[in-house]
């Protein structure tokens, strides 16, 4: 059997039918029934959808047959584009076809749009929040390869969708069940029968479990499972009709600072996937988000915050500078650094000074002492990875050197250079005081630690997430200055 068999066979004619049972019983009422009156507004996302699929997939499809995750054999395939079968592509555009028909059946029948539970937004947020890290720590791995893929791909959209609206996804159970158990059950079918049977394509033995429940590999069960579960949830949200308003509500609440912020944490999602491409992925995350920080300094204090940036990058290229060359305050190390320099300083580093120092400050209420601890504690973990990836290395045999080579008398320095940046902060812009950018530390705080772990280096990452992330979740500072009880949501 060749793969345009298989469609044939097995997804054309249960598409055919589901759009002929579509055709005739949305003569009298509308496409998602009650869930969602409007039949323009329902087919828009249901011809979009496919759309999606295509373009997010792609890639990662070519990247999985080029690694040798998955094969075909030549003969069963007509056309192949880049590396994928052009039949394969076609399946990325009929199969969230079938299961958005289906769960407009359903929805015709149970469809009423409720509520649930708003804590079902942050367990589901949390739970594949931690499928997508357990699938980028696979990736280390050579026999979970194919399921850390699967996982890394699929599950950050997910925990999306489940921030977003995890209780509208949730408010017809019965409708999120049977929309997504019947078209997933009947794909691990015909995908046994491809694999088993009829030899369509093959999983490489390599890069899987060796666990096959009824003759099916455990990760093409959990492909179709995600892949649906993708499919149905975006339909169950964007048709809510308290989507809309929640997404106008949420649009209302973002500044430019916010984008970049995303845009810093997106960047960071990659690295598993492109070792290689750390240096060119790292320089791009911190670049977005010194960007982040510019803008929302601009957004409260106006033109001062061009001042603060020139200041605080300029302070922290200049300590730089000096420590590489003299030893002091940090310590003897040297930069070979594999990205962009400034003076043989990698373009990160005065960067990350600027960021990553307004970010504390403002987690720390505008308290410079605790600023500085904050520092520290990130540096906690940036030393070992940064001279793991290249970017410096320290002279052996300097005093007190146990963590990693690194001397203690470099934390000291952090210590000071923070305090007095944060000073410097206090003094020209005391009006800082809305707390919402401290978000970016508490973002690094859970990527770096995860970061270090995944690369096995266990020591500085359990130290960095006991430190860091202990800190950076401490709401109550003693300090002296006074947050403000204005929210950037009050404020928009």
């Amino acid at each position: 059997m060749t793969y345009w068999e298989y469609h044939f066979i097995f997804t054309l004619p249960l598409l055919a039918l589901l759009l002929l049972v579509t055709l005739r019983e949305t003569r009298k009422q509308p496409l998602a029934g009650h869930y969602r009156p409007e039949n323009g507004w329902a087919l828009r996302f249901y011809f979009l959808l496919p759309l999606l699929a295509l373009v997010y997939t792609t890639p990662w499809d070519n990247f999985l047959i080029y690694k040798g995750v998955w094969q075909y054999p030549p003969e069963r395939v007509s056309m192949v584009i880049g590396y994928v079968p052009i039949e394969e592509y076609f399946f990325f555009l009929v199969q969230p076809l079938i299961a958005g028909l289906w769960v407009f059946f359903l929805l015709r029948r149970w469809g009423s749009p409720k509520l649930g539970f708003q804590s079902a937004r942050i367990w589901g947020t949390l739970f594949w929040g931690a499928l997508s890290f357990l699938g980028a720590g696979l990736l280390f791995t050579e026999a979970g390869y194919y399921m850390g893929l699967i996982l890394a791909w699929a599950c950050p959209v997910i925990a999306f969708q489940w921030a977003f609206g995890g209780d509208l996804i949730l408010s017809n159970r019965k409708v999120f069940w049977v929309g997504l158990m019947v078209p997933t059950v009947y794909l691990w079918i015909t995908d046994a029968l491809a694999i088993n049977t009829f030899g369509i394509w093959d999983i490489s033995t390599k890069y899987s479990f060796a666990f096959k429940p009824f003759g099916l590999p455990i990760e093409e069960a959990t492909f179709f499972l995600i892949t649906n579960l993708l499919v149905v949830q975006g339909l169950l949200l964007f048709l809510h009709p308290e989507a809309l308003k929640r997404w106008f509500r949420l649009a209302r609440s973002v500044r430019p600072w916010t984008l970049f912020v995303a845009l810093y944490a997106l960047l960071k999602i990659p690295v598993p996937l492109w070792p290689d491409g750390f240096p060119l992925l790292a320089t791009l995350s911190t670049g977005a988000l010194a960007v982040a920080a510019l803008l929302w300094a601009f957004e409260n204090v106006g033109k001062k915050a061009f001042l603060l940036f020139a200041l605080t990058f300029g302070i922290g290229l200049g300590v730089e500078v000096l420590g590489s060359r003299t030893g002091f305050p940090f310590g003897h190390y040297t930069y070979d650094p594999p990205g962009l320099t400034l003076f043989g300083v990698p373009l990160i580093v005065p960067l990350g000074w600027w960021a990553m120092t307004l970010s504390a400050y403002l987690l720390a209420k505008g308290n410079p002492w605790i600023t500085g601890l904050l520092l520290v504690a990130w540096d906690l973990g940036l030393e070992p990875l940064m001279v793991r990836e290249g970017y410096w290395s320290w002279q052996e045999g300097q005093l007190w050197s146990g963590y990693y080579g690194v001397p203690v008398q470099n934390f000291m320095a952090w210590y000071g250079v923070g305090v007095a940046l944060a000073f410097l902060l206090k003094r020209l812009a005391p009006e800082m005081k809305t707390s919402d950018f401290a978000w970016a530390y508490r973002i690094e705080a859970l990527f770096l630690p995860t970061g270090l772990l995944l690369l096995g280096i266990y020591p500085a990452g359990f130290v960095t997430l006991a430190l860091m992330g202990g800190l950076a979740w401490v709401h109550s500072w003693k300090s002296s200055s006074k947050p403000s009880s204005v929210t950037p949501y009050e404020k928009a």
